[in-house]
């Protein structure tokens, strides 16, 4: 992602890879994949159904928000139902409700969604368009690192089951552009329900862990926080016919030019001579 001829976009702190690892439906196996997480300084979208919360198999109500302090809460529709073959209304009340119920348990805006089933198609985006999310993550898996240019039909790397796999290309990616690395799947997998290969099981997710920690060109985040911070980075205004460099955001945007960082602060409009090291 380029800013202008010669300065190219890097995530926070310069960092060149992100990471995101996204685990659907809250089960009971959430507080064992947390615990992990935590243990090696790793963040993770968790995609909730509201109106499955203390049922059988799943976290209750009055845990979400100590359980999943430091990671992201995203909807899932109330009742796990396929948006495709809901009516509008009905597409609304599913998302919205999740939204507000999920919102009052975390005590903080819940701005992304997962598509129950992975399914969606341009009347479900048009929707989730109208409803103002961030995102809607779907099932799809592109095997590759690129970044998304639809946030709203939001690719995903690879399920978990090829987790180690690309992890090892992530991290041994010398392209010199920025990589995103996104994960998806459900915790009880790890305990072999429902999953597609059993040997993919809470080993495997301590084994892709120790693989992916501690990089200092990577940065952990969750869903929201990558696309925030794209959406930033893409609105910087560039080379404008005032000649200087403005970020419009709310955060910070890390450019690197001539093998040096520069950070542009909020509301900053810099001067492309001064900002910029020469070549």
């Amino acid at each position: 992602m380029k800013a202008d001829a010669n300065a190219v976009v890097r995530f926070p702190q310069g960092k060149r890879k992100a990471l995101i690892m996204s685990y659907d439906d809250g089960s009971e196996h959430d507080r064992q994949l947390v615990a992990t997480l935590n243990a090696y300084g790793l963040r993770a979208t968790f995609n909730l159904n509201s109106g499955r919360l203390g049922m059988p198999h799943h976290i209750a109500r009055d845990e979400v928000q100590a359980l999943y302090q430091g990671h992201e809460v995203a909807a899932h529709g109330v009742n796990h139902l396929d948006l495709t073959t809901l009516s509008n209304e009905e597409i609304d009340r599913e998302v919205i409700e999740d939204q507000k119920a999920l919102a009052d348990l975390v005590g903080a805006p819940v701005r992304g969604l997962a598509y129950p089933f992975g399914g969606y198609d341009e009347r479900v985006i048009g929707r989730l368009a109208v409803l103002d999310l961030a995102y809607g993550r779907t099932a799809h898996a592109t095997g590759r690192f690129g970044l998304p240019d639809r946030p709203l039909a939001l690719a995903c790397s690879c399920h978990h089951n090829q987790a180690l796999e690309l992890g090892e290309r992530f991290l041994n990616d010398d392209t010199g552009e920025m990589a995103l690395l996104h994960v998806w799947g459900h915790s009880f997998e790890f305990d072999g329900f429902l999953s597609a290969d059993p040997r993919k099981d809470w080993g495997y997710l301590e084994a892709f862990c120790r693989l992916v920690q501690g990089h200092p060109d990577v940065y952990y985040a969750t869903t929201v926080d990558v696309l925030d911070y794209l959406t930033a980075a893409r609105g910087l205004m560039g080379w404008s016919g005032t000649g200087q460099l403005r970020n419009e955001a709310q955060r910070s945007v890390w450019l690197s030019h001539a093998g040096r960082l520069l950070e542009v602060l909020p509301g900053e409009a810099l001067d492309p001579m001064d900002a910029l090291p020469a070549d």
